[in-house]
């Protein structure tokens, strides 16, 4: 079983980069074929389309829209303003399908780096004295090739993959050694110690359990003295999407390794997250051993469609109806999403309640971690008779 979780982790995590190296790829042949013959074919635009799909998926529709009636509009303009052919129509394909490689504020980037590029390559022809028209192919591939590399390197959740995580813990209430473990993640500009009172408030429901808040990896952007699992500058769900599968390897090796230091399986395992820990906490669980549950406060779920997923632990969202941070639609949709995926879900909206965590929800968290766990145990106990009449 280890050996097939390892197996399956590592073509989730490789998944991406694989479709990227074929890329680049098709963008050195449309180079070489663009320099050598004027135009590109649709064979090769439409490579750079469907594997920009598996990328991505539908959420770069809108950059592919854009850059396409950009591009078109460019294609139609241009020579009613200079009286000469501007960009081919190839390059127009090319513009448009590129964007189902970029999010929406990568846009203004690529148009930068296409502008130089297309300067070089009119330079270089000039001097080549191969005639006025340039092609402008090799510099959008350029330019493509650049974005993702940029989007790859620079995201503050790949910079998170190895990230390291530490933070407070409460417990087991009991004294005795722990039979299971919380792990509670908190929200944007917050800490662990803000979480850990969760655990403090169970601690009569499940006396043996260790509760531990690690804090997220980086410093807030907008609050300083406080910490973020991922940035929010802006809502822009496939960025934080790539930030989250970007953090998920570590956290689950964090994760992993206090399982293994008090020698308990993954089913003596549940998440508690409140907002953009909801969101972490979701991610995480089914990318990962099948954990006793997941409580998402006030949170979302951001599904890839494309992801493998390794688990589908039992899952309680807990939202307030008057939530003006991240309404309670969300989780109306993680509900839809994750009952799609098979994940057994339940949904509370609580009247009244805005962006937090009141008693009634408090007391809904803990009943759920404490059935759940009862269960991991019943199911502990049959696999044991199952053994034992097997000998």
């Amino acid at each position: 079983m280890d050996f097939i979780n390892t197996a399956i982790n590592f073509i989730v995590l490789s998944y991406p980069y694989f479709l990227i190296g074929l890329l680049l790829v098709l963008l050195v042949v449309i180079s070489v074929q663009d320099i050598r013959k004027g135009i590109i074919p649709n064979s090769l635009v439409g490579g750079v389309a469907v594997l920009g799909l598996l990328y991505g998926g539908i959420e770069t529709l809108l950059s592919a829209v854009i850059l396409g009636v950009i591009g078109y509009g460019l294609y139609k303009l241009y020579p009613l303003v200079r009286a000469k052919e501007g960009l081919g129509f190839g390059d127009v394909k090319l513009m448009g399908v590129s964007g189902l490689w970029l999010s929406p504020s990568q846009i203004p980037l690529f148009f930068i780096f296409t502008g130089l590029g297309g300067i070089l390559m009119a330079l270089l022809w000039k001097v080549l004295k191969k005639g006025p028209k340039f092609p402008l192919g090799p510099a959008l591939a350029f330019t493509l090739g650049i974005c993702i590399v940029e989007g790859q390197n620079f995201s503050q959740g790949e910079t998170n993959m190895n990230a390291t995580f530490s933070g407070p813990s409460f417990g087991p209430a009991s004294g005795r050694t722990p039979d299971s473990i919380v792990v509670l993640i908190h929200g944007y500009g917050s800490d662990g110690e803000d979480l850990l009172s969760l655990g403090k408030s169970w601690a009569s429901l499940l006396p043996n359990t260790l509760f531990v808040a690690p804090h997220g990896p980086v410093a807030c952007e907008m609050n300083p003295s406080g910490n973020q699992w991922f940035g929010l500058k802006d809502w822009e769900p496939l960025r934080i999407l790539k930030e989250i599968q970007a953090l998920t390897p570590s956290f689950n090796r964090y994760l992993d390794g206090l399982l293994k230091s008090h020698n308990l399986p993954s089913n003596k395992l549940a998440l508690v997250g409140f907002s953009q820990g909801a969101m972490l906490a979701l991610h995480v669980a089914l990318h990962r051993p099948q954990s006793a549950g997941v409580v998402a406060y006030s949170g979302a779920f951001l599904n890839d469609p494309m992801e493998l997923k390794m688990a589908r632990p039992p899952v309680l969202l807990v939202h307030g109806t008057e939530d003006q941070v991240l309404p309670a639609s969300a989780s109306q949709a993680a509900e839809e999403a994750l009952k799609a995926l098979s994940v057994p879900v339940t949904l509370s909206l609580l009247p009244g309640l805005e962006h937090g965590i009141d008693p009634q929800g408090l007391g809904m968290g803990g009943t759920f971690l404490k059935e759940k766990f009862h269960e991991s145990d019943a199911s502990g106990l049959s696999e044991q008779v199952k053994e034992s009449n097997n000998l």
